[in-house]
């Protein structure tokens, strides 16, 4: 099962052993140090699962994770942590929290726990209202949505399709699609006096 987590904690050391435990399961990880970067992830709608570390110097495991859930019900929410409260995790739950992964983090409850809730996450993207309807794929959605946020500048269908390797009208679908979901802007090209079809470039929302 294609997933997309992220990682968000102070000790690199620990972003790089979460990284490279995602990738040996065939998982897409982000990792950063910074909350304000993860929080983009969960706006941007570009994760399944986010694993927080409840010990952040400048916002709080808690606050990361309030905010996030007030930007998405469906992303799985993951906190790391030696902790063992039940204090704590009753806060953590109720600021939004899904479940917990203990530190020393270690590759097999790693590997069983994002199983475990990469269900609930697909779970949740398919009872959301704007999940996407039939003929559209969850992790071409992403890629196409990961292409318009690398690219400077607009691009259109055929650069798109080429790019990622899709036929035209599969790439024009999922280009329109975002447009029609709020995630993408498309943009008239100005003719400049030449007849035909007008043409039309893709961006991200700002």
């Amino acid at each position: 099962m294609s997933l997309y987590l992220g990682a968000l904690d102070d000790d690199r050391s620990i972003l790089y052993t979460l990284e490279a435990m995602a990738v040996s399961q065939g998982w897409e990880m982000h990792t950063t140090t910074d909350p304000e970067e993860a929080l983009s992830w969960i706006r941007e709608d570009r994760l399944d699962i986010l694993l927080v570390d409840y010990h952040m110097p400048v916002l709080s495991g808690a606050e990361v994770i309030r905010r996030a859930r007030e930007m998405s019900g469906s992303v799985v929410l993951l906190v790391l942590t030696v902790e063992e409260s039940p204090t704590v995790a009753k806060e953590l739950l109720l600021t939004g929290a899904d479940d917990f992964v203990s530190k020393p983090v270690r590759l097999a409850d790693f590997a069983s726990r994002i199983r475990l809730h990469g269900e609930l996450a697909r779970y949740r993207r398919d009872m959301r209202k704007d999940a996407p309807r039939k003929g559209i794929s969850e992790a071409t959605l992403r890629r196409v949505q990961d292409l318009l946020r690398e690219e400077e500048a607009p691009s259109d269908v055929r650069a798109v399709a080429t790019a990622l390797g899709l036929a035209y009208p599969t790439a024009h679908r999922y280009l329109e699609y975002l447009v029609e979901r709020g995630s993408a802007l498309r943009i008239q090209e100005d003719p400049e006096g030449k007849p035909g079809r007008p043409r039309f470039r893709y961006c991200r929302v700002p």
